[in-house]
């Protein structure tokens, strides 16, 4: 069965806040779809009038119980906001915080297409807000994957959508905020396009969304764990961000620990071990047990470690609000993704 709408999750992080924690791993609190303020918070006078850049952290989680990866995914922002502040991505990693994502040149944005497009063209025309400095942040680059569409929202049904791939050199060209774009020489455009409601972005490929386990080690003179052929399993509903560590109090029973969430269980290498995570009533992971895939003689103190990572991928959102920004009821931008799965 297919990845469902409903199985692509937004999450928030550890924490959310304007300080340099800001970030972090991922949260199990799930960000509601198109309600106010369910990403930023609204911007009050005395920050409009002084100007203000402020980030977001969001988790795409794929939460499908089937554990389907999603294929190919491309994130973009699908309508930039109608006022005057400006919304740009930037791709994030599991734990990192604000402090390390001001330090993100490579910025993902959306602009408009500045006069029709034709079928067959290879050249396309966009807009933006603040140019010369979303240049330099490299809203579009080279060899860049782009997004034109003409649908009034990301689920229409009517209008047409194509990602293109843009030239490998001297693709992009700046005029103040105008940014004409050169597209690879195996690709056009299949449609005509009016400027009058095409938006152009950017697009934030990533590799496939699913879980993983790095950082194996074994802490044993004598006991064997065959993980090639009994890998430890985890769940794309309630696998998480963690290091873990199995400790052996005799040859056969051991605790297991989190470095974030603490103690979540006991266990013995005869069944398997598959703690559950409360936030979601799904394991966190699973290990196997029986003969194989342990072996030799495991003693107390020896110890297992690993690190599970989720299926989800991390994103900021960076808010840049100019000095004198007038009020703007309404205000939003949408954010998307795209992708395939088995």
């Amino acid at each position: 069965m297919a990845i469902q709408s409903s199985e692509i999750k937004w999450y928030k992080p550890l924490n959310v806040s304007d300080t340099n924690s800001n970030g972090g791993p991922m949260s199990h609190i799930e960000i509601p779809d198109n309600v106010k303020n369910n990403v930023w918070p609204d911007v009050p006078q005395a920050e409009r009038t002084t100007g203000s850049t402020k980030y977001r952290k969001t988790f795409i989680k794929i939460a499908n119980d089937d554990d389907l990866p999603l294929i190919a995914p491309r994130i973009f922002i699908e309508t930039p906001t109608p006022g005057d502040d400006l919304v740009v991505l930037m791709e994030g990693t599991q734990t990192d915080t604000q402090t390390q994502a001001i330090t993100y040149a490579r910025c993902y944005g959306c602009g408009q297409l500045e006069s029709d497009a034709l079928s067959g063209d290879t050249t396309i025309p966009v807009m933006v807000e603040n140019g010369n400095n979303l240049a330099g942040n490299g809203i579009f680059q080279t060899n860049d994957l782009i997004r034109i569409s003409d649908k009034e929202h990301v689920n229409a049904v009517t209008g047409n959508t194509q990602f293109l791939r843009l030239a490998a050199s001297n693709a992009v060209s700046w005029n103040g905020n105008l940014a004409t774009l050169t597209l690879a020489s195996s690709n056009t455009l299949e449609f005509n396009f009016s400027a009058t409601n095409t938006r152009v972005a950017s697009v934030i490929e990533t590799d496939d969304i699913t879980t993983s386990i790095t950082g194996w080690q074994e802490s044993t003179t004598a006991g064997t764990y065959n993980e090639t052929t009994h890998p430890v399993t985890c769940d794309h509903i309630g696998t998480i961000e963690e290091n873990w560590t199995l400790t052996f109090s005799n040859a056969t029973q051991f605790t297991c620990a989190g470095a974030r969430v603490g103690t979540v269980g006991s266990g013995s290498i005869s069944s398997s071990f598959a703690p559950n995570n409360p936030n979601f009533n799904k394991p966190y992971f699973t290990l196997s047990g029986g003969t194989p895939p342990w072996g030799g003689t495991w003693a107390s103190g020896d110890t297992l470690s690993w690190t599970t990572h989720p299926a989800a991928v991390a994103i900021w959102e960076k808010r840049q609000v100019p000095a004198g920004t007038n009020s703007h009821a309404g205000n939003k931008v949408v954010v998307a993704i795209s992708g395939e799965s088995a």
